[in-house]
């Protein structure tokens, strides 16, 4: 009975000194530079939302925002990005554990975005009168106003409304055709 504690013991000293051996030389050295943990807060195109990026941190991490906390997805990396629509807050990276480097950082404001470039950057470009998009641009509308008169009533027809808007004789050609095809349709199909 002696010989088998004895040697059960003496296999794991041994197994466990090996173990110990392999963590102390995968164990990072005393004096070693722990990288900090940053984090920004960069506002969106037109201040709609802000993005907060995070780098240098050990998961699992929440983020708060002086009302409510979230778990944060942090990468392998260490970093993480997130978008919030609540614009006007300060926001702090929170450690889950009481062991983990860095309990809480400040995420940092930085300047605007870039500005966004145009939705559609034809309509940077004036409309040439009597052009094609400028005839759409009037059968567009008029299609719109012969619908929306009908609605109201097919005892009257849509008329343009010419005051204070600077559109060629096309455009208005183009209007008063769609306006009365749209009208006749929808009042006919009644």
């Amino acid at each position: 009975m002696y010989r088998r504690t004895g040697r059960a013991m003496v296999t794991s000293l041994l197994l466990s000194s090996v173990v110990c051996g392999g963590a102390v030389a995968l164990a990072p050295a005393a004096g070693a530079a722990v990288p900090a943990a940053s984090c920004t807060v960069t506002p969106g195109p037109n201040d709609t939302y802000v993005t907060i990026t995070g780098e240098g941190f050990t998961a699992p991490r929440k983020l708060n925002d002086g009302e409510s906390t979230v778990d944060l997805a942090i990468g392998p990396d260490g970093t993480f990005r997130v978008q919030r629509f609540q614009k006007n807050v300060d926001y702090t990276v929170l450690a889950a554990n009481e062991d983990q480097n860095f309990i809480f950082v400040n995420c940092k404001k930085v300047g605007s975005a870039a500005t966004p470039k145009p939705q559609n950057p034809q309509n940077t470009t004036p409309v040439q009168p009597g052009s094609r998009r400028d005839i759409a641009q009037g059968r567009a509308a008029g299609t719109q106003a012969g619908a929306a008169a009908a609605n109201k009533s097919c005892n009257t027809k849509p008329v343009a409304d010419k005051s204070g808007q600077q559109h060629s004789d096309a455009y208005w050609k183009a209007w008063t055709q769609a306006a009365n095809n749209a009208f006749n349709r929808s009042c006919n199909g009644r």
